[in-house]
């Protein structure tokens, strides 16, 4: 018996061969890649039963990595307006680190597993599969899906705007405020805490004490938990922070705005730590 998958792209059909061909496949299969007047087809030599979950994978592979991308540009374009291509490239970019690590309380329709029960349905006792009818009704299942990420995602997309916006406003301050301040270590344990070059450890009253003899209309008050208030008060030219945990927000926010200034080592360097 023969299923034949017939594609009009040839790179599509290329990557469609290579994933069904696997060698690394614990079952070898018997077809070939065919070019016809313009289009592409793969023919395999395998009853339909034992090939169609092989098939149904291959192509749902390569519409997860190939078109779900280029549908999402289209949804930007025309229903969401969105012109500037390197700004569409962004947020293209944002979407495959949020379905990586979706925010916190944002539920993200599941695409992928969509497509991947689409494609098998459509796959399913067929011999003779085309692939660009296949993608074409898989968007308008999937579209409704497809657009309310593309809203949750744009809603991400508009918070990291608005969060680079503010570190770089940020690094421009620490940058051109010069406050005297060569060094200051960052210590974070159980919480972040703030030292001079010398060891003393930064205090509240010092810091408030500073802030009265030179305002700052950005810090209008010093709540509780500084954060990284002190650094941004201080403006070193060098800060050194230590810690043994890495992806803390703070510290990792303090790596950023600081950039070349700034340096992490482990707790354990920390010169002025008690025994």
């Amino acid at each position: 018996m023969l299923v034949c998958v017939q594609f009009s792209n040839r790179k599509e059909a290329f990557l469609f061969y290579q994933f069904l061909f696997d060698t690394s496949s614990r079952q070898p299969l018997n077809g070939e890649i065919k070019k016809d007047k313009g289009s592409w087809s793969v023919e395999v030599y395998e009853s339909q039963k034992n090939i169609a979950p092989r098939v149904s994978r291959a192509i749902s592979n390569i519409l997860c990595r190939r078109k779900l991308n280029a549908w999402m540009e289209g949804i930007l374009r025309h229903r969401f307006y969105y012109e500037d291509i390197d700004e569409i490239e962004r947020v293209i970019r944002l979407s495959a680190k949020i379905k990586e690590a979706p925010p916190e309380g944002v539920v993200l329709p599941p695409i992928n597993l969509h497509v991947e029960r689409f494609v098998r349905k459509s796959v399913l006792e067929k011999e003779d599969i085309k692939f660009d009818e296949i993608s074409a009704e898989c968007l308008e299942y999937v579209y409704h899906d497809l657009l309310d990420f593309t809203e949750k995602l744009l809603d991400e997309y508009k918070l990291e705007e608005a969060h680079q916006m503010m570190v770089d406003s940020w690094r421009r301050r620490v940058n051109h405020n010069d406050t005297g301040v060569h060094l200051l270590h960052v210590v974070h344990d159980e919480k972040v805490r703030y030292f001079y070059s010398e060891g003393n450890e930064v205090r509240r009253g010092e810091l408030l004490n500073y802030l009265k003899s030179h305002p700052d209309p950005f810090i209008q008050n010093l709540p509780a938990d500084w954060g990284i208030l002190p650094a941004l008060i201080y403006s070193p030219e060098e800060l050194i922070i230590y810690s043994d945990r890495q992806g803390e927000a703070k510290l990792e926010l303090l790596m950023n705005i600081f950039e070349e200034k700034a340096v992490w080592k482990p707790l354990s360097h920390f010169p002025f730590l008690k025994a």
